[in-house]
């Protein structure tokens, strides 16, 4: 009896250990890698920068409220009505949008992740991670793996 269920026992062990090897999957690694890049990135140019003060959120977005509102904080589910300037980290600049409203959920990461941290009527400053932002992918105007820089007042349009 002791024989049977040591032989029903012993898979059971063996597949455990292996459940708990390392994960050696690239894209995992990858990622990790970006990420630390990015991170890297950020801080040399806010030491250079000392003028920028800033907060970092839990999971690696960096922003700095540079004039504090007074309104509502938006939730993901809230449509967010925002004039913004959008750029890369060497001061390459690849939008700007004096009138721009969508329902925060539908962005990238980044600002849902920063903007409910920033009431509105507030004007911030965000360095987003690549993987917040366009990821490796990229598009036409900004690279693959590009931290991003906006510059954004949370005021209504006109107001």
């Amino acid at each position: 009896m002791k024989k049977i269920i040591f032989l029903i026992l012993l898979p059971l062990a063996v597949c455990s250990f292996w459940s708990c090897t390392k994960s050696t999957d690239p894209e995992i690694s990858n990622a990790i890698q970006q990420a630390k890049t990015d991170d890297a990135a950020i801080q040399a140019y806010l030491t250079a920068h000392p003028e920028i003060t800033n907060v970092k959120d839990t999971l690696g977005c960096y922003y700095q409220i540079t004039s504090q509102g007074t309104g509502p904080y938006p939730t993901l589910s809230s449509t967010i009505h925002v004039s913004y300037t959008g750029s890369l980290l060497n001061g390459t600049s690849f939008e700007t949008n004096n009138d721009f409203s969508a329902v925060l959920g539908t962005l990238i990461y980044g600002w849902q992740i920063v903007l409910p941290h920033v009431p509105t009527g507030s004007k911030v400053l965000m360095f987003i991670p690549s993987i917040y932002g366009y990821g490796t992918s990229g598009t036409s105007t900004i690279p693959a793996n590009s931290v991003l820089v906006f510059n954004i007042n949370t005021a209504a349009p006109g107001a």
